[in-house]
């Protein structure tokens, strides 16, 4: 069974590694109900999140840890041309589960810096997942999660992920700090294995950078 992982709570981050904080994840908040997804900062202006979160155009981008963070409002929506919330085939539907947002001010590099994105994940390795979900906790969930093989075209992980936790990003540590590699879609199971299903943000954005740089005056 797929399941996807919106409405709930979101992840939101400060992510603390060795090599500093880095705070370039919050909350994708629809002002008119309860619902919230993630994103992430792929541009000063620009967030990445899942495709099945952009249900409305009256959404904000709070950056940082939770509501206290400072809000961004998000002036265009655009999901990737190839997602089809309707269509019948749920690999294809996954795969194009993306979207972007433009922010109405870019955010301030004092704040936050957008993530660089690394190379396609290679199954056998461990990605990164840091997530808030809607269990009464005031800590972000951070946790390792490898890959495994899945559907192609898409990166699967064998971790479970719930509700809140749409639009999340798989992150990859490196000498130089962290990369976005993709961008959580969904969760399903196989045999008694709870796994992520999550799209590729190399394969998928560039597409959508293209169209928001062909529409921008």
């Amino acid at each position: 069974m797929i399941r996807f992982l919106f409405p709930t709570l979101a992840l939101t981050a400060s992510i603390a590694w060795a090599e500093g904080t880095i705070s370039s994840v919050g909350r994708f908040e629809h002002r008119q109900s309860d619902g919230s997804c993630s994103a992430v900062l792929v541009r000063p202006d620009l967030i990445a999140t899942a495709a099945h979160c952009s249900t409305s155009n009256d959404v904000i981008f709070r950056l940082g840890d939770g509501l206290s963070g400072e809000p961004f409002e998000v002036v265009e929506l655009i999901t990737h041309p190839l997602y089809d919330q309707t269509s019948k085939r749920v690999d294809w539907k996954l795969r194009f589960d993306i979207a972007i947002g433009r922010l109405a001010k870019p955010v301030p590099s004092g704040m936050a810096v957008p993530f660089s994105f690394g190379d396609d994940a290679q199954t056998g390795e461990r990605l990164f997942i840091v997530s808030w979900r809607n269990d009464g906790t005031d800590r972000p969930r951070q946790r390792a999660c490898p890959v495994i093989e899945g559907i192609q075209g898409l990166v699967t992980l064998g971790c479970r992920v719930r509700g809140g936790e749409s639009g999340a990003p798989v992150l990859r540590k490196t000498a130089n700090g962290l990369e976005l590699v993709a961008i959580i879609s969904s969760s399903t199971r196989r045999r008694e294995q709870p796994i992520a299903q999550a799209s590729d943000v190399r394969l998928r954005l560039p597409p959508l950078f293209d169209i928001v740089d062909a529409t921008t005056p």
